[in-house]
């Protein structure tokens, strides 16, 4: 019995903390710098994108089971900061103007040539 606990505990601390944790990776100023190597963000990518992926699947596993309201909170709160994590990490300057609506960024006085 002990055994099926640590599982259940080793699963929900999966789904719950791997989706932050991917999110502080995006914003810890040390990896973040504009004079860090490619190999400490290439590192960083590979960790943000692992978090955020296996975080999912354990919470997507969570959503099926629908084994209460906070197991389903937590399933929702893993997810929804891997997906703001990833959102950080391959769209830092956001999605473009498909979804904002505004124009694009090169018809500014600086992107006219």
């Amino acid at each position: 019995m002990e055994s099926l606990a640590l599982l259940v505990v080793i699963i929900l601390a999966i789904a719950l903390f791997s989706g932050p944790i991917a999110l502080f990776l995006t914003w810890l100023p040390a990896l973040n710098r504009e004079s860090t190597s490619n190999l400490v963000a290439l590192i960083r990518r590979v960790f943000v994108t692992f978090l955020a992926v296996i975080g999912s699947l354990m919470s997507f596993n969570l959503f099926i089971a629908s084994a209460g309201f906070a197991v389903i909170l937590m399933a929702i709160i893993g997810s929804l900061t891997a997906f703001f994590a990833v959102k950080r990490e391959y769209y830092p300057d956001g999605f473009g103007n498909k979804f904002s609506g505004g124009s694009d960024r090169r018809n500014g006085p600086s992107g006219q040539h």
